[in-house]
């Protein structure tokens, strides 16, 4: 019976310690992130000022499929900083009503380069609406949401970026 209950241990303790593989792990999502060479916009603050922000680079990473290094600029009203991080894949879900469409969410940490009130980090989630067979001419809606703290700690914002211009940021889902 000491047996039994060891080897039931053994295997409830092994199946929640699993952690749960990326589905996708074998799509390329660079061409999105960097949304075909092309800027993001949003707003920053609670003054809702526009924000610019470009990845001019997204890297796959080989040993960690749902991960990509990503590299770019943010610009604000003027104040441009370079800024390297990683987007974290997460999650997908099928989307109702659209079956050949597919959710993609995950999370993100972009740290911007430099010194100065104005050089901080962005945090949050991101959601990309996709096409589930992905090709070289599919086009996806990248939706980025979260927070941007200066590395000084006084200032801390909400923030968002699209490729669109959604009607309400408020009523876009992220996981």
């Amino acid at each position: 019976m000491k047996n039994y209950l060891l080897l039931l241990l053994l295997v409830f303790s092994f199946s929640f310690g699993q952690t749960k593989e990326f589905p996708l792990k074998n799509e390329d999502f660079s061409n999105y992130l960097m949304n075909y060479e092309t800027p993001f916009y949003g707003t920053i603050s609670t003054k809702e000022t526009v924000i610019k922000l470009k990845i001019e680079k997204a890297v796959k990473n080989p040993k960690k499929a749902e991960q990509y290094l990503v590299s770019g600029y943010s610009d604000v009203d003027g104040n441009k900083a370079k800024f390297s991080g990683q987007i974290v894949f997460t999650q997908k879900y099928n989307v109702n009503g659209e079956p050949n469409d597919m959710l993609v969410f995950g999370d993100f940490v972009l740290n911007e380069d430099g010194f100065g009130e104005h050089v901080g980090t962005f945090k949050g989630k991101l959601r990309i609406q996709t096409p589930k067979r992905i090709t070289k001419e599919s086009r996806a809606t990248v939706t980025f949401k979260g927070n941007w703290k200066n590395n000084s700690g006084n200032l801390d914002f909400d923030v968002w970026w699209a490729n669109f211009v959604p009607n309400d940021i408020s009523k876009v889902i992220f996981k």
